[in-house]
């Protein structure tokens, strides 16, 4: 079962650590870029890690 309030902070962290790339000029960004879709896909892959991790 999926805890989305876990992915949900994670999200929300990983957007702020993304948006604080970009204003340091570490990450370039394109008119057509998704932040949130970043964002997401992020996040999915990192609750999957933490998720396989707690199993093992």
């Amino acid at each position: 079962m999926v805890n989305y309030i876990l992915l949900y902070k994670i999200k929300k962290k990983v957007k702020t650590m993304l948006k604080d790339r970009i204003a340091m000029g570490e990450l370039a960004t394109t008119p057509s870029s998704c932040l949130d879709c970043l964002a997401t896909d992020l996040s999915w892959e990192m609750y999957y890690l933490m998720k396989e991790k707690d199993e093992s």
